[in-house]
């Protein structure tokens, strides 16, 4: 937590400096960049938004089904890896 905070103040000051060079409010780009840099660090930090693991996409229509499943709930086709006769 104390890494994300660190990086947050160093993005803070570069993006005031920045800021303050070409006559923006350094003060505002400040506490933008310092908010923004640890909300987007937490953000590539979390887990992907949907999981794979005991799911597969039909071949069909693209869908997430069970690996399990024979017959896709999205399109109701048969989805059947080993054999593709249709």
């Amino acid at each position: 937590m104390f890494t994300v905070f660190i990086i947050g103040l160093i993005c803070a000051i570069i993006g005031s400096i920045v800021a303050k060079n070409k006559g923006r409010s350094a003060v505002g780009w400040f506490l933008l960049c310092g908010f923004l840099c640890p909300l987007l660090l937490v953000l590539l930090a979390l887990p992907p938004l949907h999981s794979k693991t005991g799911e597969r996409k039909c071949p069909f229509c693209a869908e997430w089904i069970k690996s399990e499943a024979k017959v896709c709930k999205h399109c109701g086709r048969g989805t059947s890896m080993t054999s593709s006769t249709e």
